[in-house]
């Protein structure tokens, strides 16, 4: 990909622009801060979306299409939960599925780890705990036990705009003694160490390839890779989206290609890293495996070397090219992830107390 140039001016692509951009008159004889930055991934945004997803594609047990994954078996992953929206859940299979929105894992017996975009509102405060469920004991959507909340603690430096510090802590309105089936706590990786470069692997009940989303968890093998992978794709996306839209409203505005090129030039070589400290870059270079909508707050996991599996990440977000039918699995776009090791110390403060 050489990413440095335009791209041939397309219909496609001026359409989609002009229609998610629609400027005031003041904001256009105003300079870039009269323009509203838009807001970033949220709890509202983020269980809306899934929720309409669902309704949409149905309850899928053909899991032959997720993204180069495989159905769970029964037992495998005794940590992972999923997150429910108390209000959709009416105790019929078609409830169960139809109310998931996200994931999450027991780390102990009244503890669950997630996401903070899973948990947080459009005013930036937590969700109410009585409007989340807490789902365990079975791979299968339509079985398991429902866990009520008591208290929903998102970090309190989670920004919403670049989803950094997404992690979330859930708390059960009792700790659990008794289960319909395999529940179990995942160790996470300590303070300040690094995750390794290498295998990986991720579940969820996310979206798949066809656009469906299963009834059984799903697992997949990734590879973390340096960040500086993720953020040589995405800058590489950017410029490519950059370009599509300086075109497009250069042609509209009859702006002359040299000025565009000019402007193309200087926010290109001020494009910065997508990524922070406390991310995690994981995927493959093809896309074909990944996670999705409906996977966030799950977990990223590594195999010690006694066996045991240890989370590092919990899922976040991805990114994929403007105008694209397809929301997740596109080359050199790999998924972002938490790094759980910047907050053993802040999950452990809250846990002990």
């Amino acid at each position: 990909m050489t990413g440095t140039g335009f791209a041939k001016p397309k219909r496609l692509v001026l359409g989609l622009l002009l229609g998610c951009l629609a400027f005031s008159a003041e904001a256009q004889d105003g300079g870039l801060k009269d323009i509203a930055i838009p807001q970033g991934a949220n709890e509202v945004q983020v269980r809306a979306h899934v929720l309409a997803l669902k309704q949409q594609a149905g309850m899928q047990d053909d899991v032959t299409r997720i993204f180069g994954g495989r159905a769970a078996q029964d037992g495998t992953w005794p940590a992972q939960v999923s997150l429910h929206s108390a209000e959709a859940v009416d105790g019929s299979p078609e409830g169960r599925f139809q109310s998931q929105f996200c994931g999450g894992t027991i780390i102990a017996r009244q503890w669950v780890l997630t996401a903070a975009h899973c948990v947080v509102g459009d005013d930036g405060r937590p969700s109410a705990p009585e409007s989340i469920l807490i789902r365990s004991g079975a791979v299968d959507m339509r079985n398991g036990d429902f866990r009520k909340v008591s208290r929903v603690i998102p970090h309190e430096d989670y920004n919403p705009v670049t989803i950094d510090n997404d992690i979330a802590l859930v708390q059960l309105a009792e700790p659990i003694t008794q289960s319909s089936g395999p529940v179990g706590a995942i160790n996470v990786q300590s303070q300040g160490e690094q995750p390794p470069v290498g295998p990986a692997t991720v579940i969820g009940w996310g979206r798949m390839e066809d656009g469906k989303f299963p009834i059984q968890l799903m697992e997949t093998d990734i590879d973390i890779v340096p960040n500086g992978t993720c953020n040589q794709g995405m800058a590489e996306q950017t410029r490519r989206d950059m370009g599509g839209f300086l075109l497009g409203m250069g042609e509209v505005n009859r702006i002359p290609l040299e000025t565009l090129e000019q402007a193309f030039a200087i926010l290109s070589q001020n494009l910065g890293n997508s990524l922070t400290e406390n991310m995690i870059c994981a995927g493959t270079s093809s896309g074909q495996r990944t996670m999705c909508n409906g996977d966030s707050g799950g977990p990223l996991m590594v195999k010690a070397p006694n066996g045991n599996w240890v989370q590092v990440g919990v899922v976040s977000w991805n990114r994929s090219p403007i105008g694209s039918d397809r929301k997740c699995g596109h080359e050199s776009l790999y998924g972002v992830y938490t790094r759980v090791s910047q907050y053993f110390d802040w999950i452990s403060g809250h846990v002990r107390g």
